[in-house]
């Protein structure tokens, strides 16, 4: 029997689903599964018993949360679709929004990171996922597979500046073979989870950490790592750093 599948959107930019949809797998997927409620392409209102639901987008209205915990209800496993569904998000930044993952209120079965989440690492969880098996996330960091690992130094000295390079100061593919930090730019792939193939770093630009950490929580994972390099005085007054994809777990 096909798996029944559930998919649904929260507050978000619809770009997690939008990288589902665009899946060379995602035929196939559609083949093998028996998708229930899913509003971008059924007009089917009712939640109903399923065997996995993907839930993309962070909690932002009380409306949501009502619509979460049915999905719960009837969903044998539920799994975080991207990086505001596991985290909270981008709009973790704004000060007018009380934004909140969806862990906060429903136990969910693993997460799908990113912003959005790389299609490699999608399509392999989504074909695990009907064929009933674990989900598999790395559990090394982003520096044990970046492409400039070779010229990093073992103890990190240094003394960061800015944010993003300047726009005459990108290079991109192999040309690009500078550490962002030894350059005085802000990188966060020692303290970001890898299975994104670097796709930013090969870019010319540096890794703002939306796979998430491996372990722990997303601020006190930053504040760490800030703790070992100098950070310029008008960085340590932007709190984007800190709240880029999370804000901070309130310990009870």
């Amino acid at each position: 029997m096909k798996p029944r599948i559930i998919i649904i959107s929260l507050t978000s930019c619809s770009g997690c689903i939008s990288t589902l949809i665009s899946l060379d797998i995602f035929p196939q997927f559609l083949e093998r599964t028996k998708i229930i409620h899913f509003p971008f392409i059924l007009d089917v209102e009712k939640i109903e018993d399923c065997d996995i639901a993907l839930v993309e987008g962070c909690i932002s209205e009380d409306s949501e949360i009502g619509l979460l915990k049915e999905v719960r209800k009837h969903a044998k496993k539920v799994y975080a679709l991207g990086t505001c569904a596991a985290y909270g998000g981008i709009l973790s930044l704004s000060n007018s929004r009380n934004i909140k993952p969806i862990s906060t209120y429903i136990e969910i079965d693993g997460i799908i990171p990113g912003c959005p989440p790389p299609s490699k690492l999608l399509g392999n969880i989504l074909i695990r996922l009907i064929e009933n098996k674990d989900t598999i996330l790395s559990e090394k960091v982003l520096c044990s597979s970046c492409p400039l690992r070779g010229n990093m130094e073992e103890n990190l000295d240094a003394d960061i500046i800015k944010i993003n390079p300047n726009p005459d100061e990108i290079v991109l593919g192999e040309e690009n073979l500078d550490c962002f930090l030894k350059r005085g730019i802000l990188c966060l792939g020692p303290i970001t989870r890898e299975g994104c193939e670097s796709k930013c770093i090969k870019l010319g630009l540096p890794c703002e950490g939306c796979m998430g950490p491996v372990s722990k929580d997303f601020t006190s994972n930053i504040i760490n790592f800030l703790s070992l390099v100098s950070l310029s005085e008008d960085l340590k007054n932007y709190e984007g750093i800190f709240y880029r994809f999370s804000k901070p777990k309130l310990r009870r």
